[in-house]
């Protein structure tokens, strides 16, 4: 895997790194290159668990978490305590990732997520409360 020389340097700066994996491609390939880059040193991966998370997906991450070595933290993803999921409204997304993110911004100062930039042209709420 090569990886481009901002991103490696993104990754290598921070003294602490949290990647929000998902189980998705594009979260693998981010955590996989903060890996590459940093080895364990400084690097958590949270995976969020609840029963709108897949199955496989959390499978997949343990998976990889165990094949290069890296710590892994399952949290609760939270969001079926939330009334506003719950109602299952458009932007029911917002919320989740809302609950998540501010469980992962306990973890630790930096937060990153596999969004690339295809996503920024799609309806996507939880970017907002990645954002925030």
């Amino acid at each position: 895997m090569t990886i481009p020389a901002a991103l490696h340097d993104a990754l290598a700066r921070p003294a602490s790194l949290t990647i929000a994996l998902s189980g998705g491609i594009d979260s693998l390939t981010l955590s996989a290159a903060a890996a590459k880059v940093r080895g364990a040193a400084g690097l958590t991966l949270c995976h969020a668990v609840s029963a709108a998370v897949p199955s496989a997906a959390t499978v997949r991450v343990k998976e990889f978490a165990a094949a290069w070595g890296v710590p892994l933290r399952l949290v609760g993803a939270g969001e079926f305590a939330d009334p506003s999921y719950r109602a299952n409204p458009v932007n029911r997304c917002y919320f989740c990732k809302s609950n998540l993110y501010g469980t992962l911004a306990r973890m630790g100062p930096l937060v990153a997520a596999g969004t690339n930039t295809d996503d920024l042209t799609d309806y996507r709420p939880g970017l907002q409360a990645a954002a925030e």
